[in-house]
């Protein structure tokens, strides 16, 4: 029997629902990885229910419970992921941390991929202090694929997403100014875009020539309020990508575009991504269905939209549904395929 795939995942825990730590987690065992967690946060709930409560870990806590990992010889990683990391400090630390690792295992023969995800905001607005994007910004030429959604890859690119060509133009900067050579904007939608019935994931990844490859998927939107839905993306790209990177690594000659390691990873974590979002959409048109008919046979109104209360509910009964969707996380049905005649 092979050995296991042992990933390393920072990021944010919280004990009810699925963001962060808690979103990658069980995905990342359905696909036969031994999944350490080093979580950055331990929060009761996720911030979207406007009330929490726990704790930010610091830079100091991160090294004290990576250095217990190293000092038992248990940091033989394949791949690390980083989410969520509350502070410029904590970042510069799992920084560190992550050098560290891959100069140790790379000295034993070991390559270790690193998934970073920059989380820094979303929808217009940024939620870590403005003194984290430098610290990430000397960090991205440093990672194997980055994942920002469009709010982070308009900041670390400089470019707003005015119309679809202006996706690509991001896509090309980012690596003129970092040189990643495997990047995903995981959700982009361009201003001059009036329907918005579909979003694109876009990307770019670098051929064994050294030159670039620009592709996107076209997805549709559904139409329900999500959170976790990044953390699980990078986290399914951890599997996805160190897959067909490892089996394209014993090729022989070049690997036809369509065949590529990222392009390959970004079909299937997409298709992993809408199963979830679909039977998560279900649920919560059964929920609401159920809470209309409870207030038509008590005469008890539902609490009003934009309440505490109704937030709370509706976050509760929204939460990813990763337990029913095992199937489709183990084998994606692929429907939507990548698309090289980006404008």
């Amino acid at each position: 029997m092979a050995d296991a795939k042992r990933v390393l995942a920072v990021s944010s825990h919280v004990v009810h629902g699925y963001v962060g730590n808690r979103a990658s987690t069980l995905p990342l065992q359905l696909l036969y990885w031994d999944v350490d967690v080093l979580n950055t946060v331990s929060f009761s709930n996720h911030t979207g229910y406007t009330q929490w409560r726990g704790d930010r870990h610091s830079a100091q806590h991160i090294r004290e419970i990576y250095t217990g990992l190293k000092m038992n010889t248990l940091t033989d990683y394949d791949v690390v992921v980083t989410g969520y990391i509350p502070g410029a400090e904590a970042v510069r630390e799992v920084g560190a941390v992550v050098q560290e690792l891959r100069r140790d295992n790379a000295e034993l023969g070991r390559e270790v991929l690193w998934i970073l995800d920059p989380v820094m905001g979303d929808e217009e607005k940024l939620y870590v202090a403005p003194d984290v994007i430098p610290v990430y910004e000397s960090l991205l030429p440093l990672a194997t694929v980055i994942t920002p959604n469009q709010f982070e890859a308009e900041l670390l690119s400089g470019i707003k997403f005015q119309s679809a060509p202006d996706i690509k133009t991001a896509l090309c900067t980012l690596y003129d100014k970092f040189g990643t050579p495997n990047i995903v904007i995981s959700s982009a939608v361009a201003a001059d875009d009036a329907k918005k019935e579909e979003f694109v994931c876009a990307g770019q990844t670098r051929r064994k020539d050294g030159s670039l490859l620009q592709f996107y998927l076209r997805l549709p939107f559904i139409n329900a309020y999500f959170t976790g839905t990044g953390d699980l993306f990078a986290s399914l790209m951890s599997d996805r990508f160190w897959t067909y990177y490892t089996a394209a690594k014993g090729a022989d000659g070049d690997v036809p575009d369509a065949e590529l390691p990222l392009v390959r990873a970004v079909e299937d974590v997409s298709a992993i991504v809408q199963a979830v979002l679909r039977n998560t959409a279900d649920e919560v048109q059964k929920y609401n269905i159920r809470e209309d008919k409870m207030a038509a046979e008590t005469g008890i109104p539902r609490p009003e939209p934009g309440t505490k209360e109704r937030r709370i509910r509706d976050m509760k009964f929204g939460e990813l549904r990763l337990i029913q969707s095992q199937d489709k996380i183990r084998v994606p049905e692929v429907v939507v395929k990548a698309r090289f005649d980006f404008a």
